[in-house]
């Protein structure tokens, strides 16, 4: 084999592994994260969940000079 086909046949291999590498990302299997932000809402409407308690606001004392 002359050193053309040598290093031809090497940067083929290196490219068909790069590619390989890049398609083995994208069907890797991604973390469920998506399914997490829907738990929440459905959580706030079961019945047992109580409002929040009213602050009352606080008693100002009139300004005296």
């Amino acid at each position: 084999m002359s050193v053309g086909k040598t290093a031809g046949w090497t940067f083929a291999g290196l490219l068909l592994g790069v590619l390989a590498g890049f398609a083995a990302e994208l069907f890797r299997r991604q973390p469920v994260k998506v399914q997490q932000r829907y738990v929440a809402p459905q959580a706030t409407r079961t019945p047992d969940v109580r409002p929040p308690a009213v602050v009352p606001r606080p008693v100002t004392e009139p300004a005296t000079r």
